[in-house]
């Protein structure tokens, strides 16, 4: 297989995290051979716009979330860069009075 005996892939993999095996392991399960290690290089990829460490922690909560496409895994490469927003409770905001259920008892 060419992915397989590619040189730099060979020599990358000695040293690649272990969960990109797993990765790898499920795209194929998932996908097929051929579909599942283009979903795997789509992953690989993504080196050009994240470091190392944000693709292993996307990929390690992809497997965990059981996350079977390189979309979903650049779903979470996206979210984890988005500044988490606080949601603040409304206040100063008038507030309907309670409904009057007994009026129902009268139809």
């Amino acid at each position: 297989m060419s992915f397989e005996s590619a040189r730099p892939i060979r020599e990358w993999r000695k040293s690649w995290p272990k969960v990109f095996d797993e990765l790898l392991e499920r795209f194929r399960n998932q996908h097929g051979e051929t579909k599942g290690i283009k979903e795997f290089i789509s992953v690989l990829m993504f080196h050009k716009d994240y470091s190392s460490g944000e693709i292993e922690t996307a990929v390690e909560l992809a497997l965990e979330s059981n996350i079977s496409t390189s979309e979903g895994v650049r779903h979470i490469l996206v979210f984890m860069k988005e500044p988490k927003q606080e949601i603040l409770p409304l206040t100063g905001w008038l507030r309907l009075p309670l409904p009057d259920v007994s009026v129902y008892g009268q139809l």
